[in-house]
């Protein structure tokens, strides 16, 4: 089973490109305060605001990916730099990219990711004609194959949302994993470096989140996740897939040919003992020969009936 840490970065489309009509009914009653926010904030709707980076770990064998928007790139481009991989293009591209992750039953972890990552992928992948693989966001109540860690630490929102507040950075802290908030870019830094064309920089703070995110999924795992239901049945599942595997006998093919080898030198130790005893009898010993060379052909047929099976699945 994948597991697949995900984790997105947005920009707002630019106020003055939204139609007249939207821009006025997004202004609709508000303030003059709000509407300021409401312009600004257009990253955090997929209506209003595109994805310019998707950060993957897979925490089954700690690869990860950045996937990136370069504006003005049509081709998709990839690089290798170590563990990481960078792949580029448009908003079309990466989320086709994206989608070949995940296999039916990848896990989807993220922190609010059914709230905001799941929904906003799916959305721009409709908007942009790319059809979703699976759903990002399903039954709220469980924790596979949609794993979202911010519900698992507000316990699907029945803690008391002023005592409990706290975000990625805080629950990190608190679990003792290292992030990189503070040292120049957060959430709300992204789209003034999209804008300055920082688009690789914005790409590895993206896999940084990722990382601390597999980081925390991993001190979750065994303690609050393990209590879910369809976490822990698929956890079950996985464990006895790894089973299975390990107890698959060797191959057809591989058991037939120690056999013959085996046989081949039984026959050519018994040939010699015969050379040896009727050494005297030219005749006798070439239909000694014959007989064994006989036995050895026939040996050498492979019987089905004793053509191992592998081991079902349990």
């Amino acid at each position: 089973m994948k597991k697949l840490v995900i984790d997105i970065e947005t920009v707002g489309i630019p106020w003055e490109e939204h139609d007249p009509y939207v821009r006025e009914y997004l202004m609709k009653g508000l303030s003059e305060g709000d509407a300021e926010e409401t312009r600004r904030a257009g990253g955090l709707s997929p209506f209003r605001g595109r994805i310019v980076t998707i950060g993957v770990i897979n925490i089954e064998d700690g690869r990860s990916c950045a996937l990136y928007v370069v504006p003005g790139q049509t081709d998709v481009r990839m690089e290798k730099v170590g563990p990481r991989t960078y792949i580029s293009g448009t908003e079309k591209q990466i989320l086709v990219k994206f989608w070949d992750f995940f296999d039916s039953d990848s896990r989807f972890i993220s922190f609010n990711g059914r709230q905001f990552d799941g929904p906003f992928l799916m959305i721009r992948s409709a908007i942009n004609g790319v059809i979703p693989k699976r759903d990002l966001v399903g039954y709220r109540y469980g924790f596979h194959p949609n794993c979202d860690l911010r519900e698992a630490l507000n316990f699907f929102g029945t803690t008391n949302n002023r005592q409990f507040k706290f975000n990625l950075d805080l629950a990190c802290k608190a679990f003792g994993v290292e992030t990189s908030k503070g040292e120049g870019l957060d959430g709300r830094s992204v789209e003034t470096w999209f804008r300055a064309g920082k688009h690789r920089e914005i790409a590895d703070y993206c896999l940084d989140d990722v990382r601390a995110t597999a980081e925390l999924y991993e001190k979750l795992a065994a303690t609050v996740l393990s209590f879910n239901k369809e976490f822990r049945e698929a956890e079950d599942r996985a464990a006895r897939m790894a089973a299975t595997k390990t107890l698959i006998v060797p191959s057809t093919e591989a058991t037939f040919m120690e056999s013959v080898e085996q046989t081949s030198l039984a026959l050519t130790a018994s040939l010699e003992m015969e050379l040896d005893a009727t050494s005297a009898d030219v005749v006798g010993t070439a239909k000694h020969q014959a007989a064994v060379l006989e036995k050895l052909v026939s040996s050498l047929a492979p019987d089905e009936e004793h053509i191992p099976e592998q081991i079902p699945m349990l």
